[in-house]
C-alpha cells in the first residue's frame, strides 16, 4: 500500500485535465448508476476497528519500537435527523482500557467515560455541531458515503475536473467545492471501485482496498489513512460489519443514569497554590493539567508543565511574576511520551536545565520536532532512587513507557507522578486498572513512603492514599 500512496501522491501533484468536454458528466453519471444502491442509505451502523497511530502522538512503550493501538468502534448515524451514537474502546498498552461514548440527538451532544478513567461520572458537553465534526471523518471510512459529495454535485460542468490515466487504467475526479476545499477522488475501472481520495480540507490521504460484497453492498474493507504528509499510516481500519437502520437507537442517545455533572470547562487561569513549605501546586479551575515546583533558596525545580509550549509559556510567567528574583533552574520529565515533553523547546530556549532518567533523554533526543534544536538541549541524568535535597526521584520499569518515574517529596509526604494512576477528579473507582498502575503502588508500598497527597499530572492534583487504595483493591 506504501507504494500505491507514492503514487497516488505523485499523481495529485501533477494532475491536469485531459478529457473531452462532457466527459466528466458522464463519468458522474456512471458512478450514480454504480452506487445507486447505496444512494436511499440515510442511516447505517458501523462496526469496525482500527489501528491507531496519529493519536498516540509518539505515545509508545518504546519509542525504538513504534506500536500502535488497537480500537473497537461502533457508530449508529442517522443523517437526515443529525443524530448519532459512537462508542469506541481504545485498549492501551500495560492493560489500560478508555471505553468511551459521545451521541447527539434533537437537543443534546455529549461525551461519558464507561471506563471512569478521565472524566469519571462526569459528563462533557460537545455542543449540536458535533455531528459535523464526527461525521465528517467517519464516512471517509465507508467508500460509498465518501464519494457522495461527488453523486450531489448540482454544477458538474463548473466544479469537476476529470483526468484519465491510461497507463494506470485509472480516472482522478478533482471536485471544486470551493477556493479552499478540493478534493481528488481516484477510481479504478473493471471493475469500478473507489482507489484513493486526497483530501485536502482535512490534509489527508485515504486508500481503498480488500472489497467485498454483503448483502447485496460491496463496500471496501480495508482503509488506510494519512494525516499530515506522513509517510506510515496514521490509522489502519477494518470494516467489519456494516447494516442499514431504521434510526439510531433511542436508548442510546441519552446520558446513562448515575453520570453528572456536566464537566466546566476550565478557565485557562493559572494560580499557584503553597501545599507544602516551599512547594507550590499550579493548576486551573479544571485541574486538567497540573505541575509542581520546588523553591531551593534562589533557584526553582518546576515538575511538569512541559506538555505544550502554552503551558509552558504560561506558567513560567506565573512563576516569574510570584518570584521575580528568582530563576527556574530546572524541569523534570517523568517519561517521554508527547503529551510529557512538546513544550520542552520553551524551556531549552531560557537555558532551563531538563531532568529526566537516560532512556528518556534517548528518547527525546530522538523527537523528531526537536531534530534542529536538539543541540541546544541541556540534560541533567535521573538515576533510580537519586536524592536532590528533599526530592526522591523513582524511575520504575512499566508497560506504560519503558521507562517512568516519579518524585516523591519527602518532608511533605508528596509525590508527583504522571501516568502511573488514572483517578478522575470525583475519585470514581476506574473498572479497569491497568498493571502499571499496580507496578507503581507496589513500589511505593515497598518503599514504606510516608504518603499525604498524590498530585497527578491529570484531573486530580489531590489524590488520597485511601483512594489509591481503593482502585488497587477493586480489581483483584
Amino acid at each position: 500500500m506504501y507504494a500505491k500512496l507514492l503514487a497516488s501522491m505523485a499523481l495529485f501533484a501533477i494532475m491536469v485535465p485531459t478529457a473531452w468536454a462532457g466527459e466528466a458528466e458522464e463519468f458522474i453519471t456512471k458512478l450514480k448508476t454504480h452506487y445507486q444502491k447505496t444512494l436511499p442509505i440515510k442511516a447505517f451502523s458501523l462496526n469496525h476497528h482500527f489501528l491507531n497511530k496519529q493519536y498516540r502522538d509518539f505515545n509508545y512503550w518504546d519509542y525504538k519500537t513504534p506500536n500502535r493501538h488497537l480500537s473497537q468502534r461502533l457508530v449508529e448515524v442517522d443523517l437526515v435527523k443529525k443524530h448519532f451514537y459512537d462508542n469506541d474502546i481504545l485498549y492501551y498498552s500495560g492493560g489500560r482500557l478508555y471505553d468511551r461514548v459521545q451521541y447527539q440527538n434533537d437537543k443534546e451532544s455529549f461525551f461519558y467515560e464507561r471506563s471512569h478513567t478521565t472524566f469519571g461520572k462526569a459528563i462533557v458537553n460537545r455542543g449540536m455541531g458535533n455531528f459535523d465534526r464526527v461525521v465528517r471523518y467517519l464516512v471517509t471510512k465507508i467508500d460509498f458515503l465518501a464519494v457522495r459529495p461527488l453523486l450531489e454535485e448540482a454544477n458538474v460542468d463548473g466544479n469537476i475536473t476529470l483526468h484519465r490515466d491510461k497507463k494506470s487504467g485509472t480516472t482522478t475526479i478533482i471536485h471544486n467545492i470551493s477556493d479552499d476545499n478540493i478534493i481528488d477522488y481516484k477510481f479504478r475501472e473493471n471493475p469500478l471501485r473507489l482507489v484513493s481520495i486526497n483530501h485536502r480540507p482535512l490534509n489527508a490521504i485515504f486508500l481503498y482496498d480488500d472489497y467485498q460484497t454483503t448483502k447485496g453492498l460491496t463496500f471496501a474493507r480495508y482503509i488506510e489513512s494519512y494525516y499530515d504528509g506522513a509517510t506510515e499510516p496514521s490509522y489502519i481500519t477494518f470494516n467489519d460489519q456494516f447494516s442499514i437502520i431504521d434510526k439510531v437507537d433511542p436508548a442510546k442517545l441519552q446520558v446513562p443514569d448515575g453520570y453528572g455533572p456536566i464537566l466546566s470547562r476550565g478557565d485557562g487561569i493559572l494560580e499557584s497554590k503553597e501545599i507544602a513549605k516551599d512547594l507550590y501546586l499550579v493548576t486551573d479551575s479544571s485541574a486538567a493539567r497540573n505541575s509542581l515546583f520546588k523553591v531551593n533558596g534562589d533557584e526553582i525545580i518546576l515538575f511538569g508543565a512541559s506538555g505544550s509550549t502554552v503551558l509552558a509559556k504560561k506558567t513560567i510567567e506565573l512563576i516569574n511574576n510570584q518570584f521575580p528574583k528568582k530563576k527556574i533552574t530546572s524541569v523534570y520529565v517523568t517519561h517521554p511520551h508527547g503529551h510529557q515533553i512538546a513544550g520542552l523547546k520553551v524551556f531549552v530556549d531560557l537555558g532551563i536545565e531538563i531532568l529526566a532518567d537516560e532512556y528518556s533523554i534517548a528518547a527525546i533526543k530522538a523527537y523528531p520536532r526537536f531534530a534542529d534544536d536538539i543541540i541546544r538541549f541541556k540534560f541533567r541524568t535521573i538515576e533510580h532512587e537519586k536524592f536532590i535535597g528533599d526530592e526522591h526521584f523513582y524511575v520504575l520499569e512499566n508497560m506504560h513507557s519503558k521507562r517512568q518515574g516519579f518524585v516523591y517529596f519527602k518532608e511533605s509526604g508528596i509525590i508527583y507522578q504522571a501516568h502511573f494512576l488514572h483517578i478522575p477528579l470525583d475519585n470514581t473507582i476506574p473498572k479497569v486498572v491497568p498493571s502499571y498502575t499496580r507496578t507503581f503502588i507496589d513500589y511505593v508500598r515497598k518503599k514504606q513512603l510516608k504518603i499525604n497527597r498524590i498530585v497527578g499530572n491529570y484531573r486530580n492534583n489531590n489524590i488520597s492514599v485511601e483512594v489509591m487504595n481503593k482502585v488497587y483493591d477493586a480489581h483483584l
